[in-house]
C-alpha cells in the first residue's frame, strides 16, 4: 500500500470546522442565552456542511488542474 501525505488544507477544514461550531455556539449563548446541546448539534451539522462543500469544490478545483 503506498503511504500517502496528508493534504495540508484538509487539515484547515478541520481546523474551519472547529472554530465555527465554537463560534456558533458563543454568538447563540450571547443572542439567546442558551446554548442548548440541540442547538449546538445544529451549529455543527451547519459547519460540517459549509466545510465538506468548500472542501469538495477545492478537491474538484485539484484534479481539472491535473488534466489539463
Amino acid at each position: 500500500m503506498k503511504r500517502t501525505n496528508i493534504h495540508m488544507p484538509n487539515l484547515s477544514y478541520i481546523a474551519a470546522f472547529i472554530i465555527g461550531v465554537i463560534f456558533f455556539a458563543v454568538l447563540w449563548r450571547m443572542l439567546f442565552g442558551s446554548a442548548s446541546s440541540l442547538v449546538v448539534l445544529a451549529g455543527m451539522i451547519g459547519a460540517a456542511t459549509a466545510v465538506t462543500i468548500f472542501w469538495l469544490r477545492n478537491e474538484n478545483r485539484q484534479h481539472g488542474k491535473g488534466k489539463q
